[in-house]
């Protein structure tokens, strides 16, 4: 009986501790990826100078809102430009965060539910169950809107003062909702961190609007553009209240800036929002590859996988100029200084920095032997079997991912080949003495019976020569008609000047451009492509502008205009461009998108108009 007792107590503590430790493990098991992420973006230069390292910030959550916590490199892949890249690292992002809060405090926040709690009180007890949660080294700036934003507390670390400021926030009695100046607003104070974790939260319980027209002087476009910047970019999280909130436009703005939209179906639902946001923030993942790509806008493909759930986000960054890496520093390891090699020999060198090497090559005496684009770039296997013995001169060549070269050489005595002497034929005679080779004989009289039939062949065209200038006519007595009737009469074309159309200097310059500095000028010359494509001979790298958007040629004497199937089309001077062309002439405005304008400039087009108008007089 006490047996049967001990061993139901012993099943029971088993199966308690077993519970424990599956309860304790299912999320880590257990959790299904729902939605992954790009939070943000941003390029720094490694710490040797020699590359950028591009760091990607990502949330993972599950379908209950929850973060996707355990996860490893192994999980992820990352494509650039659709190339794939190797992950070098990826940890929970530690740094500390900056966050912009923004609480509507327009007349409709006083609304009530059933309970009778306000929107306004709901909003700013969310808001301050957001802060305390944050971390000590995490800033909060606070905003409060409604006919215009203001700012209630600037960066600060002092959570329990911008709680407090939250507390005192209040609803304006019939005042208007200003939203997208005070998210733009909001974009310009992240932009001050300079770099790392930054986000924004948005709270509003209606549209941009007052009296029934726009209260904003900016648009949510404008937002958009001014969030995902090259220097600026800033994820918006935007949590709507109620039925009158626009929520295709904040769904937009948070879609396109790397954020999240959320919308309240009942004032409870706030602090549960503010909580999935601070884990969401808390717990995000930091990606971070090298990066050799030139400076310009690029695509970031990244995919997360676990559980047989897979799910990939994508955004575009700005790569600033990698940067200027000292010079590739090469020298010969093996072989050493030794009298001579021979058979195979390994060559060992050292190539430094290794990371930015792009390419190497081995050669003997100006000969390619072999060209590496992989690693290992510092050893090559050199065959000298049918080189012949002496010195000979090999060296290495290294091409970095700048395209900048460094090399170089050594010389080597290659030991001579053996070779076995080979014995020569002889003949005996009778009195036992070495005799000549009938080779030798053979040959001698083979070269005698080609001398004499070479005089014979001299002596019968000396003969024959003689006779024909006997019988030749004395030319001096000719007439000049006849002297020169074997010359052939040779007829050459040349080049039609009026054919050959040269082209003028030309050029453009940027009047607008959401990435270009105004002023920016461009060289025109033959067909020249424009777009947002690094390979167009002027690439506009706004986000408006398409891939390949149009090109300039020179046809007829002029300079001429067409558009090549762009998304927005192409304008000059106002005047819409159809793709037959227009007429570019010296000034003219060229609108490629609303925020992208070019000026085109010809000297010589300006010249040939003040020519043009003038009036000459001729005396008839």
């Amino acid at each position: 009986m006490e047996q049967n007792r001990l061993k139901s107590k012993v099943k029971t503590y088993l199966t308690v501790c077993l519970l424990a430790v599956v309860t304790m493990t299912a999320p880590a098991w257990g959790q299904s990826i729902e939605e992954l992420t790009i939070n943000y973006i941003e390029t720094v230069t490694t710490d040797d100078k020699s590359a950028n390292q591009v760091r990607v910030y990502a949330s993972v959550t599950a379908a209950d809102d929850n973060p996707v916590l355990g996860l490893s490199a192994a999980d992820f892949e990352v494509l650039q430009d659709g190339r794939e890249v190797d992950v070098e690292h990826v940890s929970p992002a530690t740094d500390p965060m900056a966050i912009v809060l923004a609480i509507d405090t327009s007349g409709s926040m006083q609304a009530q539910d059933r309970s009778g709690r306000t929107s306004m009180a709901a909003a700013k007890g969310a808001a301050m169950k957001f802060i305390s949660m944050l971390s000590i080294g995490d800033q909060v700036a606070l905003y409060s809107f409604n006919n215009e934003p203001i700012l209630k507390i600037d960066f600060s670390n002092d959570h329990e003062a911008t709680i407090k400021a939250v507390h005192l926030l209040d609803a304006k009695p019939n005042a208007a909702t200003c939203l997208y100046d005070t998210a733009f607003e909001a974009v310009k104070k992240a932009a001050e961190i300079p770099r790392g974790r930054r986000a924004i939260i948005l709270l509003t319980d209606g549209k941009d609007e007052k009296a029934g027209r726009a209260c904003s002087m900016h648009t949510a476009n404008d937002v958009i553009d001014v969030a995902t910047t090259k220097s600026i970019r800033v994820p918006i999280f935007t949590i709507g209240v109620g039925p009158k909130v626009d929520a295709r436009e904040l769904g937009r703005i948070a879609s396109f800036t790397g954020g999240r939209n959320l919308l309240a179906t009942s004032l409870s639902d706030l602090q549960g929002f503010y909580q999935a946001l601070a884990n969401q923030l808390k717990n995000q993942y930091l990606i971070t590859y090298i990066t050799h790509s030139p400076s310009g806008e690029h695509t970031l493909v990244l995919k997360v996988q676990r559980a047989g759930a897979r799910r990939q986000d994508e955004k575009r960054f700005w790569s600033p100029p990698p940067p200027l890496s000292r010079p590739l520093s090469i020298s010969f390891i093996k072989p050493g200084t030794v009298e001579h090699v021979k058979g195979v020999v390994t060559v060992k060198t050292s190539i430094k920095p290794q990371g930015a090497i792009a390419k190497v090559r081995y050669y003997v005496d100006a000969s390619l032997k072999e060209e590496r684009a992989t690693a290992p770039f510092d050893v090559f296997h050199w065959d000298t079997a049918g080189l012949p013995g002496g010195l000979h001169i090999l060296r290495v060549e290294a091409i970095d991912v700048n395209g900048r070269t460094g090399s170089a050489e050594m010389t080597l005595k290659v030991a001579a080949p053996l070779t076995r002497p080979v014995a020569p034929q002889v003949m005996a005679t009778g009195e036992g003495k070495q005799a000549k080779p009938a080779g030798t004989w053979i040959a001698g009289f083979v070269l005698l019976l080609a001398l004499a039939g070479g005089v014979v062949w001299w002596f019968f065209n000396k003969q024959r020569q003689t006779v024909a200038d006997a019988r030749a006519p004395d030319e001096s007595k000719l007439p000049d008609e006849v002297l020169f009737d074997d010359i052939e009469d040779e007829t050459l074309l040349m080049p039609d000047d009026q054919d050959f159309q040269a082209v003028p200097p030309a050029s453009v310059k940027v009047v607008k451009s959401e990435y270009l500095e105004t002023g920016k000028s461009f060289e025109v010359a033959g067909i020249t492509l424009i777009g947002r494509s690094s390979d167009n001979h002027i690439c506009i790298p706004d986000q408006s502008v398409s891939r390949k958007h149009g090109e300039i040629y020179f046809d007829e004497g002029e300079f001429r205009i067409r558009d090549l199937g762009s998304k927005n089309g192409i304008k000059v001077d106002g005047k819409r461009v159809l793709a037959g062309g227009i007429t570019l002439s010296s000034g003219a405005k060229i609108q490629l998108a609303p925020k992208a304008i070019l000026e085109f400039h010809s000297i010589a087009l300006v010249k040939e108009a003040e020519f043009d108008d003038k009036t000459r007089r001729y005396d008839v």
